[in-house]
C-alpha cells in the first residue's frame, strides 16, 4: 500500500507463547538488518529474556547478535504518537520494521498512533508487523483478512485472499 509517498505493508504473525514469538521473529530480524532495516518494537511485555535465551542457544556471529539485543525488547507501557514519530524521521534510515505484540486493542492503538506518524514522513519502506498471541484471539481467519501477508519462520508469505464471489 502506498501511503504518503511511502511504501507500507500490513503484516501479521501469529504465536502459542512468548518463545514461539522469538522463534518466529529472530530469524526474520536477522535478515532484515543484513538488508539494512531499522527494526522498531512496541512490546506491551518484555521480550528481552526469550531474546537472549534464544541467542544463546543459536549460531550467529557477536556483531550480529549485539545488533539484535541492541533492539529495544522492553515493554513499552503506552504507543505513545511522539515517540514513534522520531524514530520514523530518522535521517538515513528508509526501511523500517516496527514490531507490535501485545492485546488486540494494545495493537490497534499503536496501528493509530503509527498511521498517524507515518503522515509526517516521506520516502520509507515500512513494514508494520502485528504478532497475535493465538490463545487471545482464535479468530484467525477474521485477522488474516485485513493483511497482505503473514510472517512465518521462513520470512513473509503473502497471503492469497479468497474469491468471495458467487457464481449464479
Amino acid at each position: 500500500m502506498d501511503y504518503m509517498n511511502n511504501q507500507v505493508r500490513k503484516v501479521c504473525g501469529f504465536y502459542v507463547n512468548e518463545s514461539h514469538l522469538t522463534n518466529i521473529l529472530l530469524p526474520h530480524i536477522n535478515r532484515r538488518i543484513k538488508e539494512g532495516v531499522k527494526i522498531i518494537t512496541i512490546l506491551e511485555d518484555d521480550l528481552i529474556n526469550n531474546v537472549k535465551e534464544l541467542l544463546s542457544r543459536i549460531n550467529l556471529n557477536q556483531d550480529t547478535q549485539e545488533k539484535i539485543l541492541e533492539i529495544n525488547w522492553t515493554r513499552k507501557q503506552k504507543c505513545k504518537y511522539s515517540q514513534i514519530k522520531e524514530q520514523l524521521n530518522e535521517k538515513d534510515v528508509n526501511k523500517i520494521d516496527i514490531i507490535i505484540k501485545g492485546s488486540k486493542e494494545y495493537i490497534e492503538i499503536a496501528n493509530l498512533n503509527i498511521e498517524k506518524a507515518i503522515k509526517n514522513v516521506q520516502g520509507k519502506e515500512i513494514n508494520v508487523i502485528n504478532c497475535y498471541e493465538i490463545g487471545e484471539d482464535k479468530n484467525i481467519d477474521y485477522i488474516i483478512e485485513n493483511y497482505d501477508f503473514k510472517l512465518e519462520t521462513s520470512g513473509l508469505k503473502k497471503i492469497e485472499k479468497l474469491n468471495k464471489t458467487r457464481i449464479s
